[in-house]
């Protein structure tokens, strides 16, 4: 706490009162913007955002994202992603719940910057983590669509003109239970799964080509 008061006049994040003897009261401490305290007398305190779902500009998260260690395991695509995924959710509840959300290249490039390979490989390591679970979307959802005017609501819906691959599910679902697992460990496991179908797969390449690369060098030879 005393770190974040003496980063300086204008950059202090909290803000501790002291008592009558000049000691500290931390339970009393008052929280400043993101910012910091500001150059003005009175100090930009921190408020908590209003709801304002017209306008999509808050979203709820589990603190599990932050107590288990997503925040620290994640890569900062990977963060965008989920936060993408996860907005989407809470601003089509119904429609994330029955048939999973998905975003288009344009509204997805347009609205948070975030190209195809970051929005591909991010989806792919948060599906392998558990935090999302591919969802297949219902029949006639796409006679649906075109009572939708707003665009970035219709991009939830709309399927994208590129060609569909069996491995990449184009409609997401939300799975927090997958937060309450520690990251750290969830990352390690993947990373032996990964390391382990490496090596399974090296010594398939071997045992169908037993005398390997030296034989090629001695022929070439």
């Amino acid at each position: 706490m005393r770190t974040l008061e003496e980063l300086g006049q204008e950059d202090a994040l909290v803000s501790v009162p002291r008592g009558t003897r000049g000691q500290r009261l931390y339970e009393e401490f008052s929280l400043m913007e993101e910012g910091g305290r500001g150059d003005m007398p009175t100090p930009d305190h921190y408020s908590v955002p209003a709801r304002s779902w017209t306008a999509a500009k808050t979203i709820t998260l589990p603190k599990d994202f932050f107590l288990k260690g997503w925040i620290q395991v994640l890569n900062p695509s990977e963060v965008a992603t989920w936060l993408i995924l996860r907005r989407m959710s809470q601003w089509a509840p119904t429609k994330h719940r029955l048939s999973g959300v998905f975003l288009t290249t344009r509204p997805r490039m347009q609205i948070f910057g975030l190209r195809d390979d970051a929005w591909e490989d991010g989806c792919g390591r948060l599906r392998e983590f558990g935090l999302i679970r591919p969802a297949e979307p219902p029949e006639g959802l796409e006679a649906a669509v075109d009572a939708i005017t707003d665009p970035l609501i219709r991009a939830l819906f709309s399927e994208p003109t590129r060609v569909r691959q069996a491995y990449e599910p184009h409609f997401w679902q939300m799975t927090d239970n997958g937060l309450t697992a520690n990251a750290v460990q969830t990352l390690d496991r993947e990373l032996t799964y990964r390391r382990e179908k490496l090596a399974d797969a090296a010594m398939k390449r071997m045992q169908h080509d037993p005398e390997g690369p030296a034989s090629h060098a001695s022929a070439d030879a």
